[in-house]
């Protein structure tokens, strides 16, 4: 796999996310690229790679999704996304072996479960650190961590729904990412490119 071309990719998405992402607003919740691109790339990387990808792109969302603070100042927090990517890193690895991992359905269902994951760490780590901080509160706040786990989970319904176009358009990049193939028997006469 290279390196610079995920980067590459992670960086236009967060772009994409962050100027034009949202038009594609469903409701209330806004659909993000960066998870389709992670997930993209975990359904194809090896195995040592899948949690170091998923760190630096959540790094690239904590620096991107500031908390505004009471007086109007925006606050960095790196670590929420990050470790919440990580966690739904460590979710995707497992099921790519039950995936195909060129069918951009079963794509989206793993950004779907990819999301999920790292909303639920996202939300717990905020409070987490709202507890241990007084002074700080949650980027959600007033609301509970319940109200926005329900939100993201709403987002996370989107992104699988935004990830089947997207990894299908992904998938036609393929040999730019420099993902090793490699030949396995599968029950039956053909042979399937993994």
């Amino acid at each position: 796999m290279r390196w610079s071309i995920f980067i590459l990719f992670s960086l236009i998405a967060v772009a994409i996310d962050a100027s034009v992402g949202g038009i594609l607003k469903i409701g209330d919740a806004q659909p993000r690229f960066l998870p389709a691109v992670v997930v993209f790339a975990l359904l194809s990387a090896p195995r040592l790679h899948a949690v170091r990808l998923a760190m630096l792109a959540g790094l690239l969302a904590d620096l991107m999704s500031p908390a505004i603070r009471a007086d109007d100042t925006q606050l960095v927090v790196i670590g929420p996304w990050t470790l919440g990517f990580a966690l739904g890193a460590l979710a995707v690895v497992p099921l790519r072996s039950l995936l195909y991992h060129r069918n951009p359905i079963s794509s989206g269902f793993a950004t779907l479960v990819f999301t999920l994951l790292a909303a639920v760490a996202f939300v717990f780590i905020w409070t987490v650190r709202a507890g241990i901080l007084r002074d700080e509160s949650p980027s959600w706040w007033p609301g509970s961590g319940a109200g926005e786990v329900w939100h993201q989970a709403k987002v996370a319904l989107a992104n699988g729904i935004v990830a089947v176009p997207a990894i299908w358009l992904l998938d036609k990049t393929r040999p730019l990412w420099g993902f090793s193939t490699a030949k396995r028997v599968v029950p039956g006469a053909a042979r399937e490119v993994v």
